[in-house]
């Protein structure tokens, strides 16, 4: 009889145990999913960041931005919402070339990086591209877009429907350029065509200025993007 009140008391206790060890896991599992990263929130965020890369102690390229957010999904990728700039420089330290964007986001293991939201990127022979998205491949140090492009070339605005280019936008290819406008021929065809006479005074502004030529106003477009140093 005690043989077997010991037995149904053993057998209690292993009952009780596996329930707790069970429950355990369970609460353990419980834990792990409690602390699953949620995807879309950056589990980083870094401000007012600048980005030096050097080649054997030189510097090759540095990244200014206001704002980084890394992001922990399978693909891990950085996120700057509130734009990026990039500063290219040759062997002697002087700037080849600027890009910047409104927004961008780069994938780390992919190194692709995409500039999007009024994209503008400068030489330096002063030419400029205007597009909305324009993705870097870091590995084969290359840019390209397929989204419409303007370029300002040698007094002449290009437009395009993509551009192929070295990641310094010094040597690039317009994709089926089109719609070529010379300013300054278009500016004397118009003057040409509405000849006054000698003794006639020029037509002024409110201010007492002669109006603006066309050239004029293309000069104040540029002006806007000469500083690439604000956002």
């Amino acid at each position: 009889m005690l043989n077997l009140f010991f037995r149904k008391y053993i057998q209690l206790l292993l009952i009780l145990a596996i329930a707790v060890f069970i429950y355990s896991c369970e609460n353990d599992i419980a834990v792990v999913n409690s602390l699953t990263v949620d995807e879309t929130t950056p589990i980083e965020s870094s401000y007012d960041v600048i980005m030096n890369y050097t080649d054997s102690g030189i510097m090759v390229m540095k990244m200014t931005s206001p704002e980084v957010n890394r992001y922990p999904t399978d693909e891990e990728y950085l996120e700057m919402p509130k734009g990026m700039k990039l500063v290219f420089y040759d062997e002697l330290g002087k700037v080849k070339s600027n890009l910047k964007s409104e927004y961008a986001i780069n994938y780390v293991d992919k190194n692709i990086m995409e500039a999007r939201i009024d994209v503008i990127a400068t030489n330096k022979k002063g030419d400029k591209l205007f597009t909305e998205l324009l993705t870097w491949d870091q590995k084969k140090k290359s840019i390209f877009t397929n989204e419409p492009v303007r370029v300002i070339q040698d007094g002449k605005t290009l437009f395009g429907d993509g551009l192929i280019a070295d990641e310094t936008f010094t040597d690039y290819e317009i994709i089926n350029p089109h719609g070529e406008f010379d300013i300054e021929s278009e500016e004397k065809e118009k003057s040409d065509s509405k000849s006054e006479p000698v003794n006639k005074k020029p037509s002024k502004t409110k201010s007492g200025e002669q109006s603006p030529s066309k050239k004029k106003s293309k000069n104040v477009e540029e002006d806007e993007f000469d500083d690439f140093d604000s956002y």
